[in-house]
């Protein structure tokens, strides 16, 4: 594609230091060190950046620039709730301190000041004066241009084994992707019901001439040029669906950002806008599960190492992307070099991405082309992750229509759509494990063109052999915890969280990754070993080896029972693993934090008297919850039988005082059993209808019948009807 503008600037701000994202850094750094001052007279280089800067704003009257804020910063998601919190803070108060002081710069035009919430940078267009001011005043800590980038330009899927990821089930299902571009045309067949949010940050560029839009519809295709079939394009390549082909991840959702706008006779994004794109995708990080935003576009200035320095805001968005989980894919350009790539491609973090044929064919420079040949237009370097196809790519444009592009442009969206299958496939995996998936996995390929640099090219169902299931099952009757960590910390992506193995789990990792498997104990249980690929003691160090299994056992610490029978009798226990029946003195274990049930019998000649111990009380059935040993003494008194029978041919009660072993009445007959010495009165109540006539046995005549328990005793209450 033609070149829109040709920048050779240097870049005017400090040397760069950057905590890059770990499992650990969440200290808050200025992204440069020392004083603005300082850095002009000491760096020719940022000396002659500035004074470009004054020369483009004498000649054109103004010039864009990105502004640093001198704000302590750390990627957001490495810091905690309260840290986070305040650094916004910061990042907020820095910038409306700066709009205050350069009131007449906003006033002049209020849509030409962008400031982001998550970055410490502000985009202004300013004058040299303003400029001037801007590079002397203590709240700055860097300037660069705010650049104008530009966009680059149903057999790559098989290419690169999507359908063998399609049919172990991995297709981006759950996951979305971010396509920065010149917008997507949601309503193309092959995108249909994908884009779940749309934004727009332009010059003016955005529905009704807007320059910012986060409503529906934002983000459908920039009407200015022709060019704006770009981001449907892309976005196709990424995650569409149709039923003939598709993209590489084509269950995957869409979030559609519009960043192009006007500039002369072609359309450009400007930095200022890329960078509000790339912190609207950050801010909705809670909302979908993103797996990659994709940026298909590029200035022209080329690097051979990372280019850090050059481009500082591109530093902390791509960085602050990662520390959420989200990778940024980018496009190296299309500027046929060997030696360098674009910015921000060349950004450390950055994911860069060239492009090779995926079919014969007639290549740019005349030469036959080839599966699997570098495409002469893709820029290369050193520091390049991966290449994949980007000629002859066939996928949708506006208007339900279909075409075949070529371009590193193209490639970069295999690449994002294969980050979404593997995030799919391994939630837990970080973005340095998946990016190594990626290139272990990939297929070698070696750019015929001068220094011959052999690349890997992009392989999914390669890439997805780079992973095995790691099972982890807990046995045994005790409770615990296990965990997984990595040499940085906790096995688990920022974004979806450490694996779950409280009760077990099976997760998809890394072949070849060092691991450490961690056991807790919960209360009153212990760990007692390890089975399968774990031995020896807690923690288990394992490097990971196609389908593992490790299997945890807690066993519970039992508190013991021990019951005292005191006279004739027995008690039943009853616990959650079993139980006995004791006639004399016994113990038995249970286990902790649950219920054991005791029902005491009494034997011939004795009653139940109650019970007795720390545990239990009264004399019914007695509940023990095992907090830890218990001691019970069950109490049996001797007792004598009252035997009662009830005869006649009426019908009626007879109440016991004091109530036996039965209690106060029985039907029929009973016996109740009573301690020696007891007087017992029998008292018979007729029913309606009815009359007692009499006693017999130990008792006699009609009144209450009164026995005193020197020995066994047997009474019948005769009644008969009217």
């Amino acid at each position: 594609m033609r070149r829109i503008l040709t920048l050779a600037l240097s870049t005017f701000m400090l040397a760069a230091a950057w905590l890059a994202p770990s499992a650990t850094a969440a200290e808050r750094v200025l992204l440069a060190p020392g004083g603005m001052k300082a850095t002009l007279s000491a760096t020719p280089s940022a000396a002659a950046g500035l004074r470009q800067l004054r020369q483009k704003a004498v000649s054109q009257g103004k010039v864009r620039v990105i502004v640093g804020l001198r704000v302590p910063f750390a990627a957001e998601g490495l810091l905690g709730g309260a840290a986070k919190a305040a650094q916004r803070r910061d990042i907020a108060s820095a910038g409306s301190v700066l709009r205050k002081r350069f009131a007449s710069t906003v006033g002049r035009d209020p849509d030409a000041v962008q400031g982001y919430s998550a970055l410490p940078f502000m985009a202004m267009e300013v004058s040299q004066a303003e400029l001037d001011r801007l590079a002397s005043d203590p709240l700055v800590l860097s300037l660069v241009e705010d650049k104008p980038r530009r966009p680059r330009l149903a057999q790559s899927t098989a290419l690169v084994n999507a359908p063998q990821a399609w049919q172990a089930g991995f297709s981006g299902a759950g996951q979305t992707v971010a396509i920065i571009d010149t917008g997507v045309d949601g309503k193309h067949p092959f995108l249909a019901g994908k884009v779940v949010s749309e934004a727009c940050y332009t010059k003016g560029a955005c529905p009704r001439r807007a320059s910012v839009s986060t409503a529906a519809g934002s983000a459908v295709p920039c009407a200015v040029r022709a060019e704006c079939w770009h981001g449907t394009h892309v976005a196709g390549v990424a995650a569409g669906k149709g039923p003939n082909f598709s993209g590489v991840a084509k269950d995957a959702n869409i979030i559609a950002i519009q960043v192009f706008s006007r500039y002369g006779r072609g359309i450009t994004a400007w930095d200022s806008d890329i960078l509000a794109g790339l912190n609207r995708v950050f801010e909705l990080r809670n909302s979908f599960r993103i797996a990659a935003v994709n940026l298909s576009l590029g200035g022209d200035s080329l690097f051979h190492d990372h280019c850090d320095g050059y481009d500082p805001a591109y530093v902390a968005a791509i960085a602050t992307l990662r520390s959420a989980g989200i990778a940024t894919v980018v496009s190296s350009g299309n500027d046929a070099s060997t030696s360098g790539i674009a910015s921000p491609a060349c950004i450390t973090g950055a994911v860069s991405v060239g492009a090779v044929w995926d079919a014969d064919g007639w290549n740019c420079d005349d030469s036959a082309s080839a599966v699997d040949k570098v495409a002469c237009y893709s820029n290369a370097a050193p520091i390049l992750s991966l290449l994949a196809p980007g000629s002859a790519i066939t996928s949708s444009v506006p208007g339900k229509g279909y075409r075949e592009s070529h371009g590193t442009s193209f490639a970069a969206p295999h690449v994002t759509g294969a980050w979404a299958v593997l995030r799919q496939m391994a939630p837990q995996s970080d973005g340095d494990q998946i990016l190594k998936a990626l290139q272990d996995g990939g297929k070698p390929v070696t750019d015929y063109r001068s220094p011959f640099m052999t690349k890997p090219r992009l392989d999914l169902a390669g890439a997805i052999s780079r992973f095995t299931t790691l099972t982890i099952t807990r046995s045994g009757s005790g409770l615990g915890t296990i965990s997984i960590n990595t040499a940085t910390g906790v096995y688990g992506d920022r974004a979806s969280g450490p694996a779950d193995c409280s009760s077990g789990c099976t997760v998809a990792v890394p072949l070849g990754l060092d691991l450490t498997i961690n056991s807790a104990a919960a209360p009153e249980s212990e760990f007692t070993g390890w089975a399968g690929a774990c031995t020896g003691p807690s923690p288990c160090q394992i490097t990971v080896t196609p389908n593992l299994l490790v299997n945890a056992v807690f066993t519970g610490v039992s508190h013991p029972i021990d019951l005292h029978i005191a006279g004739g009798g027995s008690v039943g226990i009853t616990t959650t693993t079993g139980g006995k029946t004791c006639t004399g003195d016994c113990s038995i274990n249970a286990a902790p934090g649950t219920t054991a049930s005791l029902a005491a019998t009494a034997g011939n000649g004795f009653m139940f008297s109650g019970w007795s111990g720390e545990a239990c009380a009264g004399s019914g059935s007695c509940a023990l919850v095992m907090t830890g040993a218990k001691s019970v003494t069950a109490n049996f008194t001797p007792a004598y039988p009252l035997s009662f029978t009830k005869t006649g041919t009426g019908t009626g009660r007879v109440v016991f005082s004091p109530a036996g072993t039965a209690g106060p009445e029985c039907g029929q007959s009973c016996t109740q059993n009573f301690t020696p010495g007891t007087v017992v009165t029998l008292t018979a109540i007729a029913a309606s209808g009815a009359k007692f006539r009499s006693w017999s046995g130990a008792c006699r005549g009609k009144r209450s019948c009164v026995v005193t328990m020197s020995e066994a005793r047997a009474v019948t209450a005769n009644f008969s009807g009217r």
